[in-house]
């Protein structure tokens, strides 16, 4: 949230350092250090409706004179809805009476749109508002019942006094633990960790059997998402182990910001290059085994132009325009969710078996097979790579490389999605002979189509 971005940034060299140790087993499983001659993607597939369902957007529903009050019916809402994401992230407080009537409606009218929420619970570190866990059963009623996961504090600043603010961080998330169980115990909901940003980890004490989820904000900044230097996923799931110990992870921030004339250490990144990134970083997220990864964030909060960060993160900008990335993750969503979103299309009863191989170079490629509801298979294939030069701020040119393509079922074409940097996608058939064709790969994502 942006209110303690501040911190964050002030934390990217301990996050430097906190990062530089190695990958971790699954990270190194998916970026291969010399290349293999064949792949096989027969295996059992991801499903796309699963990873579809783990992307979520982080909104501030509360903020009164916000563009997130002020445009909630005409942006917000409209937007959420053609994005067709269905996590959101959100901050919550203790109901009050003609204080926070606006923010539970607003959580309603999202709930009555399907969509469910990870609510943010800050402790009483917070110089702005604590959420007490006695208000959770009352806040859960007032949602609608839509909570899949209660976060502790959104980054603790554990260091502002590591005296007292460590035990206030650790006493309220086993109060939220113990409230959830006890008196929400059919609701399934998944309690997540407080997110502490790097620099603040070593003085959280450990949270083991008071979380279900370690929770992340790893901002690659202008590295991209496959990235093994300081920005590497793996290394913040690896530095919040000692806290949460062997417990699966979400990401409840990530992103980058276009702010090209910024003088913060967190640096920017052109938005071609964004909408480049974005749809990689959500499947590369997933395929790491986030169970969340919430994009930081819908909207762009202000409008203090091209130096300040928090007034180019969102995927609208602040005036509500719609960002190449937008249109880049909108696309990314449609593709995955299939025909039968609109619904024109049943799901398959038994889907059809299918046998992929790629052959050549796999070095830095990325990618692994989902089958859709409709039974399509999909096969995301990027090169992960840099297209950014940090130095000069500027954009390097897509890289591509080319593989053969081997259908074990004989397909005689496929139909290839190839994402562009507008945020555009262009589908065109690939031919195969005898199931066998030459397909291009580049750091721009392609989707291979294989009908069922």
């Amino acid at each position: 949230m942006h209110r303690d971005r501040r911190s964050v940034l002030k934390a990217l060299a301990a996050t430097a350092a906190a990062t530089a140790t190695g990958l971790s087993a699954t990270l190194s499983a998916s970026q291969p250090k010399t290349p293999d001659l064949r792949r096989r993607h027969d295996a059992m597939p991801w499903q796309a409706d699963d990873f579809v369902g783990r992307i979520g957007v982080n909104v501030h529903l509360a903020q009164k004179g916000t563009v997130y009050d002020r445009y909630f019916e005409s942006s917000i809402l409209p937007a959420i809805e053609d994005l067709a994401i269905m996590q959101i992230r959100q901050g919550v407080y203790s109901p009050a009476p003609g204080i926070t009537d606006v923010l539970y409606g607003r959580m309603r009218d999202l709930t009555r749109m399907g969509r469910r929420f990870s609510v943010v619970c800050n402790d009483p570190s917070d110089q702005y508002v604590t959420t007490p866990p006695s208000a959770l059963p009352r806040i859960h009623d007032l949602c609608g019942g839509a909570i899949d996961i209660v976060e502790g504090g959104n980054e603790p600043a554990l260091l502002a006094d590591p005296v007292r603010n460590p035990t206030l961080s650790w006493l309220h998330q086993r109060a939220l633990h113990e409230t959830v169980r006890r008196d929400l115990p059919g609701s399934r909901i998944a309690v997540a960790s407080p997110s502490y940003i790097q620099g603040n980890i070593a003085l959280a004490r450990p949270l083991a059997g008071f979380t279900e989820r370690s929770n992340l904000h790893p901002y690659p900044g202008m590295e991209h998402p496959e990235t093994r230097g300081p920005g590497r996923l793996g290394g913040f799931r690896e530095a919040m182990m000692p806290v949460c110990g062997a417990v699966d992870s979400i990401i409840t921030e990530t992103g980058y910001h276009t702010a090209l004339a910024t003088a913060s250490a967190h640096l920017p990144v052109a938005e071609p290059i964004r909408a480049r990134y974005m749809p990689r970083l959500l499947l590369f997220a997933y395929l790491a085994g986030m169970r969340r990864t919430y994009l930081y964030e819908l909207r762009s909060s202000f409008g203090r132009g091209d130096a300040d960060p928090e007034s180019a993160f969102g995927l609208l900008t602040h005036d509500g325009g719609q960002t190449a990335t937008y249109r880049a993750v909108k696309r990314l969503i449609a593709l995955f969710s299939g025909p039968r979103a609109a619904g024109r299309s049943p799901p398959v009863a038994r889907a059809a078996p299918f046998r992929i191989t790629t052959a050549g170079d796999h070095q830095d490629v990325q990618g692994a097979a989902f089958r859709r509801g409709d039974g399509v298979v999909l096969l995301p294939l990027w090169l992960g790579v840099p297209g950014w030069d940090p130095a000069t701020r500027t954009a390097r040119a897509p890289v591509e490389r080319r593989l053969r393509l081997e259908d074990g079922v004989g397909r005689n074409a496929v139909v290839a999605h190839r994402f562009d940097d507008e945020g555009d996608v262009r589908a065109e058939p690939v031919a195969l002979d005898g199931g066998t064709g030459e397909i291009r790969v580049s750091d721009r994502l392609t989707v291979l189509e294989f009908a069922a």
